[in-house]
């Protein structure tokens, strides 16, 4: 009866210290409260971002702070961008500096703060991979005590390029000594899409690709490839079993030269799980005077019949693409 308790008593402790544990654990985190940024802004202009950040420890700690952002590779926020933040702990605006690239991220297993911010967090669901991650490291160091929550707010400003672009900005805060060792050691937030009303067309990191046109970079005098993926996102042509090219040439006068005939020209290939391309000529498939020159394309998909269009997001705005020198 004795040794009965005695096993009673020792499964009971062991629970209450599992129960502290998990309890100190959690009462460790960082979060981001709410960020503050437009839902857009002009090429070429500071993007202005602000983060409300909260840690609360329960022991003492001595870090810097890290601030990470996602955002495309054009933009050269590593060279570009500024970070400061205010605490209840400082006084004056504290900078940040970008973390060298070969600083290896703690409890990362080896890799670099942006590498072990893909791998932990991913992209934030941008469909083009042309997209990275930057991390800054506060200038100072910082000692917190056990049991102490502290408020900050850390000011971004990204200087953006001309490009005319839709993309899911993310943010993640954590500290030099946890790292992303746990989830409550960090915090991470993404606002949505965000876009660029720049030049060019647009590079959309938002929505399905259904269309592609390759080289990105061409004349009206070279061969375009221009594809269709009909499995990235349900539209009228999924279940197509041929698939045409309807387009309207526009020249730099302005004329509007159509091309929207179920012929051999303009049928797509098929790839394969739902994917189809076409190569064309532009000057040939659009008949074009030898003093015309194309300045850009609007184009959509069809069926065999021509009674379904498919257009940009699967609706019935066209796809656009401009012709640029090499």
């Amino acid at each position: 009866m004795k040794s009965y308790k005695l096993k009673k008593f020792h499964n009971y402790l062991v629970r209450i210290l599992a129960t502290m544990i998990v309890v100190i654990i959690i009462s460790c985190s960082m979060t981001i409260e709410s960020v503050v940024q437009p839902s857009s802004v002009n090429g070429g202009s500071v993007l202005p971002v602000t983060l409300n950040v909260q840690v609360t420890t329960n022991q003492s700690q001595t870090s810097k702070l890290m601030i990470a952002m996602l955002v495309p590779k054009l933009w050269n926020v590593a060279n570009k961008a500024s970070i400061t933040f205010t605490s209840d702990i400082t006084t004056g605006a504290q900078p940040m500096t970008v973390i060298p690239i070969n600083s290896p991220a703690p409890n990362g297993n080896g890799l670099n703060w942006p590498n072990y911010l893909a791998a932990k967090i991913g992209n934030g669901g941008n469909r083009i991979n042309d997209w990275e991650w930057v991390a800054f490291y506060s200038n100072a160091d910082f000692s917190l005590g056990g049991n102490v929550t502290v408020n900050a707010t850390v000011s971004i400003r990204i200087p953006v390029s001309n490009d005319n672009i839709s993309f899911k900005l993310g943010y993640v805060v954590a500290n030099s000594t946890d790292g992303l060792s746990e989830s409550n050691r960090y915090g991470s937030f993404f606002p949505g899409c965000f876009t660029v009303n720049g030049t060019g067309d647009l590079i959309d990191f938002c929505n399905p690709q259904l269309a592609t046109v390759e080289p990105r970079t061409a004349s009206d005098n070279d061969i375009i490839t221009i594809g269709f993926d009909g499995g990235v996102a349900a539209n009228l042509l999924e279940n197509a079993s041929t698939i045409y090219l309807c387009a309207t040439g526009i020249t730099t006068s302005g004329t509007r030269i159509d091309v929207c005939s179920q012929v051999a020209a303009s049928k797509l290939n098929s790839l394969g799980a739902g994917r189809w391309n076409v190569d064309i000529w532009p000057r040939k498939f659009f008949s074009l005077a030898d003093n015309q020159q194309l300045e850009k394309l609007e184009y959509f998909f069809t069926d065999a019949a021509g009674a379904n269009k498919v257009g940009y997001g699967g609706g019935k705005a066209p796809f656009l693409y401009t012709f640029k020198c090499q």
